[in-house]
């Protein structure tokens, strides 16, 4: 697998013309930069640089290569956006397991709610009495039951469950 840190140095050599001028655009020294465009010539297993004067010129497989490269760091800082923003907001998957009267009257709102201030939320939502959905929750099927509870008829418990009033 081609190593992207390599990849960009030889983007930055077709951008500045000069490896001392990658280098001090990097800070760091120009043998640096030669030792690692060499190691990426190895690698791919052809010419990447020629001698042009004082600096250097891209061969046509270097400029093949930077333009992917170009795209690959373009997808990259894309990954650390969403990443960074996933710290941010909730994202994933919640499911959802009510009974059809609750969700009657509680998820239209919830949703249209959850849709506006998490967009990267995805919710699942399942009809199902809450004995069984209490248990499905319990099995890990479920990550939020919707249920009802009279006194004197509670849904059985399950180690490891909680319960939120």
């Amino acid at each position: 697998m081609l190593d992207v840190r390599r990849l960009r140095l030889l983007r930055e050599v077709q951008v500045r013309g000069t490896l001392a001028g990658v280098a001090a655009a990097l800070h760091q020294s120009p043998s640096s930069i030669s030792q690692q465009l060499t190691l990426l010539e190895k690698e791919v297993g052809v010419e990447l640089l020629r001698k042009a004067g004082r600096g250097v010129q891209p061969t046509p497989q270097a400029q093949i290569l930077v333009e992917h490269t170009g795209a690959v760091l373009q997808r990259l800082e894309q990954a650390e956006t969403d990443l960074a923003a996933s710290l941010e907001e909730a994202t994933g998957t919640v499911r959802i397991a009510a009974f059809q009267s609750a969700a009657l009257a509680l998820m239209p709102d919830t949703l249209t709610r959850l849709a506006r201030e998490h967009p990267r939320l995805r919710v699942t939502m399942t009809q199902r009495e809450p004995e069984s959905a209490l248990y499905e929750t319990w099995a890990r099927d479920f990550d939020l039951v919707i249920a009802e509870q009279y006194p004197g008829h509670a849904a059985p418990r399950h180690d490891g469950s909680t319960d939120w009033r």
